[in-house]
Formats: structure tokens, sequence, C-alpha cells
């Protein structure tokens, strides 16, 4: 059989697609160049927000009517899969990947593990959350917090290495809740002890961190942040500057715990970049509150934001919640946002001018700097390092 996989939503599940890829293909099945090419048609779903699971949707029924065989997987079928046969008559909805893999005749077991590029490779650490966060539909799509074995990862790094990769990238729901007994709870912050095991035992040469929680980044975190394998990125998972809308968040993290985060981390690492996701318009957020947020943001000196206006998702609380803030309020306040976000990436970039960085290059002639700076690296081979300088017309990414 020749297979498409098309994947929504975020990285984790473009691993778990290349995961599935890799056990198809051990089971003597051909990826497809595109879906046109395809005898089966995989989505694999994202319901992190409304219009997320509306994409997933809408990409299921636009396999259907293009007479394409297809199957369904992912976080919206996990959700909701009473809801997905119902919709999806027409296809086959599997709310377990090994099922899936069970009916073309593969198995996870012993599949190779999937290498995207010889530049950089997502290893997954951890998956699920115990967090109650009132707008994440994510708990339960992902089920319950769960670690992978310190020796499990360091053995995927060492595969990854030793074919040439030069970077890998840990990723998770709740990546910074490693080895936490639960992530409600995170009296016993673990993540440090990972690194330091991937540092000691791997010879990678970057180690680069997905999304982290900065309730869960503790003086030892910072400690091995200062080691120069370890990339000076830091994406931080805020939502909002405000106190009163992160408690009725319940985010488990306040302001004071992010200005804690920038100021440790540009101790130990001064050219760090700091990136934050932010939710725009939660319900009952008020003028002042938004302004907080608006505070913090410029207090910390973000080098990127990703900003979302707040998307009611049904089965969590928010979307229950009194003071739903108009649509009109909430794209008004993301773009203020965004706006404010390009102001400071072009004052981050500013700072890094004229200083030495070591780029990763890509297939296209561009690559990326420890700190997440795009550059242009041309005539440099996939997987090389270039020695470059940070210039303004160097740089090919400014968003």
């Amino acid at each position: 059989m020749k297979f498409y996989i098309r994947t929504l939503g975020c990285k984790l599940n473009q691993l778990d697609s290349a995961r599935l890829a890799g056990a198809l293909a051990q089971a003597g099945h051909e990826a497809a160049g595109s879906e046109a090419e395809a005898d089966w048609v995989l989505v694999n779903t994202c319901t992190v927000t409304a219009e997320s699971d509306r994409k997933s949707r809408q990409a299921a029924h636009g396999v259907v009517r293009a007479d394409r065989r297809l199957a369904v997987l992912g976080c919206a079928v996990r959700a909701e899969p009473a809801r997905w046969r119902a919709q999806v008559s027409a296809g086959l909805v599997f709310a377990d990947p090994d099922a899936l893999l069970a009916h073309f005749g593969a198995d996870s077991e012993g599949a190779p593990y999937p290498l995207t590029s010889r530049t950089r490779l997502p290893v997954a650490i951890q998956t699920g959350c115990d967090d109650l966060c009132t707008f994440c539909i994510t708990r339960i799509a992902r089920g319950p917090h769960r670690s992978v074995p310190a020796e499990q990862v360091v053995r995927q790094v060492r595969e990854a290495q030793d074919k040439g990769v030069r970077e890998v990238v840990l990723t998770g729901v709740n990546l910074a809740a490693w080895g936490c007994d639960d992530t409600r709870r995170p009296v016993r912050r673990r993540l440090a002890e990972l690194l330091e095991g991937l540092l000691r035992e791997t010879a990678m040469p970057r180690i680069r961190l997905s999304s982290l929680g900065p309730q869960y980044l503790d003086d030892a975190f910072f400690a091995v942040l200062a080691d120069p394998r370890i990339c000076d990125h830091l994406h931080l998972s805020v939502q909002s500057g405000s106190p009163a809308v992160l408690r009725r968040m319940e985010r488990g993290h306040d302001a004071a715990a992010v200005l804690r985060v920038a100021q440790a981390a540009r101790r130990v690492r001064p050219d760090v970049a700091l990136a934050a996701d932010l939710i725009a318009g939660f319900p009952g957020e008020t003028e002042a509150e938004h302004g907080e947020t608006v505070g913090l943001v410029e207090a910390v000196g973000y080098a990127r934001l990703h900003v979302f206006p707040y998307s009611a998702r049904d089965g969590t609380a928010a979307a229950t919640f009194p003071g739903q803030v108009p649509p009109e309020v909430r794209k008004a306040r993301a773009r203020q946002l965004r706006a404010l976000g390009e102001q400071l990436r072009g004052a981050f970039l500013r700072t890094q001018y004229g200083k030495p960085a070591e780029v990763l290059a890509e297939r296209d002639g561009t690559g990326l700097t420890t700190n997440y700076i795009r550059l242009c690296v041309p005539g440099i081979a996939e997987g090389e390092v270039a020695r470059v300088t940070v210039t303004p017309g160097a740089v090919a990414d400014r968003r």
C-alpha cells in the first residue's frame, strides 16, 4: 500500500507521524509523495483549540471528497472518539495508533527511529499532563503525565549522533515536568538531571528544548543551561502577564516566576533568546489585565512572541466561564501583542549584530544559531556548522 500522512498541530504530532511512517515502511508499505498518489491518507489530528479541531475535520472530509481512503488518528480523536466515528463514517477512526498499525499489518516494535534530516531530530522525553489549565483539552487528548526513562532518551540521542545528526530537540506535552511524579506538584524538579546525563553520556553538539513551563525551572536547571551545548533559547509557556488571569487559567505560575526565569537565564547565558506563548482575550480579561500582559512582555524583552486570540474549546472549563471577551476585542489585543513582539524582535536582533555565531545549515541554504536566529549560509552543506557574523543582511527570518 502507498500511504500519505497529513499532520496537524505540534512537534509532538509531527514526531508521532514520523514514527508511524517508519513502522509502516518497515512492514513493507510505501510512503507516497502526495495525497493524490496514495492508496490511504492518514490524518493526524489536533484539538488544542476549536479552530484546530475544525481544521482537522476539514482535512478529513477533504480526503473523502477527493475519493481517497481515509484513516484518522491523533489528539482530536482521542479527546472525542465517538464524535469522530459519527462524523467520519466513510473512514477508519483510531484512538490508539497501535491499533492503526495493526490494521495495516505493522508494529511499532523495532521500527527505526525516524530521521527527518541530518540537521536536527525531535526526541520526545515525556507526554501527557496532570495540570488542570482551564483552557486546555490536551490533558484529555494525551492522558496523564508520563516521563520517558532517562536511559531510553540517552539511547535515542546516541543513535541520532551515530547517524550524523547535530542537534536534538527535546519535546513533550509538559516538557519541563520530566521526572516529576505529578505535574501539579512539581516538588522534585528533575529536568536538570536528564540534561546532565545527556551532556555526560553523549557527544551531541546541540541540545535544544521546546516549550517549557516557568514553574519547573529551578537553580539546577540554570546551572546546566550554562553549558554551551544546551541551546540558549527558552520558549516559555506563559499565556498571560496578569496575576488574576493566570489564576483563572490555573497555570501554576505567576508573572514573578516569568521574570525570575528571564533574569536567571540571562545571568548564565547573556545572549539567550526568550520566547513566549500568549493567549489574548481570555474570559473575563479586562483592559487593565491585558495591560499587565503588555507590561510583562516589555519587562522581559522577549525575542519572539507566539500570540493567539482565545478560542473556546468544548470540554474545557474556560468555555463555560462568564465574561467571554468579544471576538473582535480578542483579535485587537492579539494584534497589539504581535506588533509589540515585532518591535522586541528587532531590538533583540540589534543586540546580536556584529557577534560571531555558529549556524547549523539546513537544505535551503539557511540555518539556526543556538539562540534561534535564522541566518543565510549559502554554499554550506546540510548538517554542517558555519561560523558567521550576525548582520542585518544575513538574517533570513525577522518574524
